[in-house]
């Protein structure tokens, strides 16, 4: 999924993407001044709320929204587009449909408006911009308005989209809350049917903007405006199915405003990956460049060490001690060349022993962060030496898999750990290690998570889709990379190999853990572009971090 900010300041296609490019530099330095909050229906109402009441009339709020997206639908569009087809409900959300249409009208484009409802059923602000519809209609002989009301209108709507360029979805926007019904869900389906390209306008109408939710029939978009900030919904299946490209326009709602309303929840995009990149110096040497020790693979797991291993060199990491129990040490070398790999020794289902303390000290000396658990498999033995290994550790540490399994049912474990910890569990796992449920519905997920970091006193990446990363001290991170390509075993060995490689480069463990996120879905997002979503497997991927980087190095100018 891609989510951005745009400002419809430029005038060509060669000129917005250098503004885009400025605007991104500049927010790359200013950290504070990118920070995306998530908000949900509730907050985002009372966002809207308070600044109408306090500091922006709401029909001016309006308008700005529908020129945003109006801007936006031309940028993107022109010059082969000349022809929007409009569908508008009652709502606030249709008045911004108006205001697109009167914009675009004014703009020389043919525009057609459609009617939910009749005008005496909207809402004030919605019904003045009608009335501004209304003189564009009588001057300009390219607009033309339908009621949908009519008997006849599948017909006329039929008739009248042939040649449009663009739809509009402004049906419902946030603001329904159940099933679409009768002439709306005819409308619905009428859009997602043509094959035209499809702009809805704050939300996919249908989705339900805090869950994500689609109780019924909902537009399936390929790209979503959203107003003023992201909305919970666009990030959570299935929502963000229908949602496409999603692009935040800011409207001008004050920051001090969202903060009053908004939790703790933060969109995790390309820039707010980029601000938590390490930086890299130009004269750096592979031991300035960090060193990993990873532990990892069994004689029944051998491919997770390669994995993990390869996706911490990919990453940068200097450095990679790489320790797997003895009699798999030939395969990995064979498949693994850049890896500094030891032997570690075995119990008799060829997992790492409780005696590898010896063998693992001089490595873990030399070591600048610690990885541990991909692959390793499940033995008593090998549980108890994960467990009292990590225990003693003050160097950050990143534990996944069977690394996590080994501490379930004795979390509390994590309170006592000196070093800073990352765990990069998926629902099982996770509900293992704590034995409690784990919830499935957005706010709860999410409320759920952020509650564990803070008990268990660890970075916490809640695996998912999407998956959220969540701070010992607070605050989650939604991660708006990725898809169904990663739905694939290994592809969690590859996220440890890359929260330890940043680790080993000295990011913070929150800033190694948003980058891997990020980086992680971009490259399984590129991969499919080549392989197709059912294609792709674990071992592709750092092929395509290479290009993931560097569109975070170009943003942050590193």
């Amino acid at each position: 999924m891609s989510v951005r900010s745009w400002s419809s300041e430029a005038s060509d296609e060669a000129g917005r993407v250098q503004v885009r490019r400025r605007a991104l530099s500049a927010r790359a330095v200013d950290h504070e001044a990118h920070v995306l909050h998530v908000l949900t229906n509730e907050q985002m109402q009372g966002v809207d709320r308070e600044t109408i009441d306090t500091i922006c009339p709401g029909l001016e709020l309006m308008e700005r929204a529908g020129r945003n997206v109006a801007a936006f639908i031309r940028h993107t569009f022109e010059p082969e587009a000349r022809k929007a087809v409009v569908f508008t409900g009652p709502g606030n959300n249709g008045g911004d449909g108006l205001v697109i249409a009167r914009q675009l009208c004014e703009a020389g484009w043919r525009c057609s408006v459609h009617l939910l409802k009749s005008p005496d059923k909207f809402t004030p602000d919605a019904a003045k911009n009608y009335q501004r519809f209304k003189k564009v209609l009588e001057d300009n002989r390219d607009a033309r308005e339908f009621d949908a009301n009519r008997p006849d209108w599948p017909e006329r709507a039929a008739e009248d989209a042939i040649d449009a360029d663009v739809l509009v979805d402004a049906i419902f926007g946030t603001g329904i809350t159940g099933a679409p019904r009768g002439r709306a869900l005819e409308m619905i389906g009428f859009a997602n049917s043509l094959s035209k390209p499809l702009v809805s306008v704050d939300i996919p109408s249908g989705v339900n903007g805090t869950t994500g939710e689609t109780p019924g029939e909902a537009i399936v978009a390929d790209y979503t405006v959203t107003i003023g900030a992201p909305k919970m919904g666009l990030l959570f299946h299935p929502g963000r199915s229908c949602a496409g490209v999603v692009t935040v326009v800011d409207i001008g709602f004050p920051d001090q405003v969202i903060r009053k309303y908004a939790g703790e929840v933060y969109l995790l995009d390309r820039i707010e990956a980029a601000c938590r990149l390490p930086f890299r110096s130009p004269d750096a040497h592979k031991f300035a460049a960090g060193a990993l020790l990873m532990i990892a693979g069994s004689d029944q797991y051998r491919g997770a060490a390669m994995l993990a291993g390869e996706a911490a060199l990919r990453i940068g990491c200097g450095m990679l001690y790489l320790g797997v129990p003895a009699s798999i040490r030939a395969a990995i070398d064979t498949g693994l060349r850049e890896a500094i790999t030891f032997p570690l020794p075995e119990t008799r289902q060829g997992t790492v022993s409780g005696d590898a303390w010896a063998a693992i000290a001089p490595y873990l000396e030399r070591a600048d962060a610690v990885a541990i658990g991909p692959g390793m498999g499940r033995d008593e033995e090998t549980d108890r030496f994960i467990v009292d290994f990590v225990s003693r550790l003050e160097k950050p540490v990143v534990i996944d898999a069977d690394g996590l399994t080994a501490f379930a049912g004795r979390s509390e474990v994590f309170a006592s750990i000196k070093a800073p910890v990352v765990i990069t569990p998926h629902s099982g796992e996770l509900k293992r290690l704590t034995g409690g449920e784990i919830p499935k519905s957005p706010p709860e997920r999410i409320a759920k998570t952020t509650e564990l970091a803070r008990s268990l006193g660890v970075t916490l990446v809640h695996k998912g889709a999407p998956s959220l990363v969540a701070a010992p001290a607070g605050g989650l991170w939604i991660n708006a990379s990725g898809s169904s390509a990663l739905a694939t075993g290994g592809t969690g060995d590859v996220l440890t190999g890359l929260v330890g490689g940043l680790l080993a480069q000295g990011a913070g463990p929150l800033d190694a853990a948003c980058t891997a996120c990020f980086l992680h879905g971009r490259a399984g997002e590129s991969a499919a572009e080549d392989h197709g979503v059912r294609g792709v497997i674990a071992g592709d991927l750092p092929v395509y971090l290479g290009e993931a980087v560097l569109e975070l190095e170009a943003i942050a100018g590193n």
